[in-house]
């Protein structure tokens, strides 16, 4: 060990004066020299630093705590006191300037308080960091909020749905704290809806119907949950997918386009069909006359008066039906009849009139002298029908068939 300049020169000095006197006074002061060095080297201060940013992360049930320590040389001691909101308190002690205290907050249901206190090595000073709270339960008041993590969520994008699906959080985290039903809401669109996942579910799904202002916009969705009062977030963006479009339905146009091509054939067909019966001449003057019918329509309905038809009758033996007297009677009644109809008022045209006045003067005549020159034919007898029929224009174009003599 080094002396001092001053004390080797008096040293030295007294050698020269007398040596063997000042050997025994070097020895006592060396011993006092390293007496003194020894006591003043191993001084406890008198302060201990002040522990600062005390802090914890809690985060899917692992809890942290970290400090900073401005003194580590001086070998300080961290003793850290955890308080719970039901339960009793517990102690933890370290050299380093963070501590895992998961294993004394198991519960995530509980509220847990702690400080954090710094003791240098050899001292009876401590000084203690200001306490604070932390917990995963939502009901409980806490200065630190711990955070879950929701589970991986899918989205499936639909024409008109999006379905979402996630694992219940117990199957995630392992936690038997969150062995229950888990129930969340779901926000999107601004419109919130609740559902709730067994854990026999294993898989909790939820379908969000699309709006069609919604197709091809890209929305917020934001999903919170919570088990046992623990909580659990996550938000995404979702887009929906564009305007959902209508499959091709090739069997309804196949049906259509088969449909359409029969009909014309059918059309076609009964074109070629008309078209031959109208080239034929029956046909144009059928056509004819049921256009003129139509566009001549009568203004009142014409009767054709009943007349009685006269057939000759034969006699079998010689002796006539019919005698003299019978027969000028018989002339007599239907100049009568003729006088009558002549005077009556009718509805028939007056052509039509002239044309029966003159038919039934023409039969008069051929009835009489028929009767004159050859009276009643023996063994022979038939009526008016089996005579030869004849036309009578009824008037407007209407011709019909009589028969009997003319």
């Amino acid at each position: 060990m080094k002396l001092p300049d001053n004390l080797w020169y008096f040293s030295l000095f007294k050698t020269n004066q007398d040596t063997m006197l000042e050997l025994p006074r070097f020895s006592v002061l060396l011993r006092l020299y390293v007496s003194l060095s020894f006591a003043f080297s191993t001084v406890v201060p008198s302060t201990v630093p002040v522990l600062t940013n005390v802090s914890v992360t809690c985060h899917n049930f692992k809890n942290v705590l970290y400090w900073n320590y401005s003194e580590p040389e001086l070998e300080t001691a961290f003793n850290i006191e955890i308080y719970e909101y039901e339960g009793e308190p517990k102690s933890a002690r370290t050299n380093q300037t963070s501590l895992d205290v998961s294993e004394y907050t198991q519960d995530p249901g509980n509220s847990y308080y702690i400080t954090v206190e710094a003791q240098p090595k050899g001292s009876d000073l401590h000084v203690s960091s200001d306490g604070f709270s932390f917990s995963y339960n939502e009901d409980l008041n806490s200065d630190v909020r711990c955070v879950v993590d929701f589970p991986v969520l899918e989205v499936s994008v639909l024409p008109h749905t999006l379905e979402l699906s996630f694992k219940h959080p117990y199957y995630v985290h392992k936690d038997e704290s969150l062995n229950d039903e888990f129930w969340y809401d779901i926000s999107f669109n601004q419109t919130q809806s609740e559902y709730s996942c067994l854990v026999d579910d294993d898989i909790c799904t939820a379908d969000i119907h699309l709006i069609e202002s919604l197709y091809g916009r890209c929305m917020s969705l934001h999903i919170k949950g919570y088990v046992n009062r623990i909580p659990t977030e996550i938000s995404t963006n979702v887009c929906g997918a564009g305007a959902p479009v209508t499959a091709t339905d090739w069997t309804l146009i196949l049906t259509v386009l088969v449909c359409c091509v029969f009909g014309l054939l059918i059309l076609i067909i009964l074109g070629i069909v008309f078209y031959k019966k109208l080239t034929r001449p029956d046909s144009q003057s059928t056509i004819f006359s049921i256009l003129k019918a139509i566009v001549n329509v009568p203004d009142r309905v014409i009767h054709e008066p009943e007349h009685p038809t006269l057939s000759e009758v034969r006699s079998v033996g010689e002796t006539p039906l019919l005698d003299m007297d019978d027969q000028n009677h018989l002339d007599t009644s239907t100049h009568w009849l003729d006088d009558k109809k002549t005077l009556d008022p009718t509805h028939f045209p007056s052509h039509l009139n002239t044309d029966l006045k003159e038919f039934e003067e023409q039969d008069h005549g051929e009835v009489t002298e028929d009767t004159d020159s050859e009276g009643f034919n023996s063994g022979n007898s038939f009526s008016g029908y089996d005579s030869q029929k004849f036309p009578i224009d009824m008037g407007q174009g209407e011709i019909i068939d009589a028969y009997g003599p003319r």
